[in-house]
């Protein structure tokens, strides 16, 4: 179950999102993103939506672990054939660390959310086009 310091600090972390041209969309909570909607309407996707594999149910993992998730993820996405651009939560804490994670275009959040649980995760961030940054929590986060 997620701890009310963990979704605030999950409240606190920008969601960054590098593009294929390598410039960066910074997605935080609640809030739209023009950048994001032009990324959007020029691929013609509707959506994206923020996962990773860090940290399974907010634990602190050996780095040499989190990259394997990672790793791990990655296969997932891609034997799924999703378009998946590098992302990094960005905290707002000193004491919290950067997480690398994927932004899937047009993942729908009946997918995106078994494929977070199934890698340990309380929450997914989804970010609709012309709507604005959401945090979505898995089962694991409520159970």
């Amino acid at each position: 179950m997620i701890s009310p310091a963990t979704l605030r600090g999950y409240r606190a972390t920008t969601y960054a999102v590098t593009l294929p041209d390598r410039s960066l969309i910074g997605l935080r909570l609640d809030e739209p993103s023009p950048q994001a909607d032009a990324f959007l309407r020029h691929c013609k996707a509707q959506s994206l939506t923020c996962l990773n594999a860090w940290n399974p149910r907010s634990k602190r993992w050996p780095v040499s672990r989190n990259m394997a998730a990672h790793q791990g993820l990655r296969r997932d996405l891609a034997a799924r054939g999703y378009v998946a651009l590098p992302q990094l939560g960005v905290p707002d804490r000193r004491n919290w660390r950067p997480e690398p994670g994927f932004a899937v275009l047009d993942l729908e959040t009946e997918k995106a959310m078994p494929l977070a649980e199934r890698h340990g995760q309380f929450a997914i961030v989804f970010y609709p086009r012309g709507g604005v940054a959401e945090l979505l929590l898995t089962r694991l986060a409520v159970t």
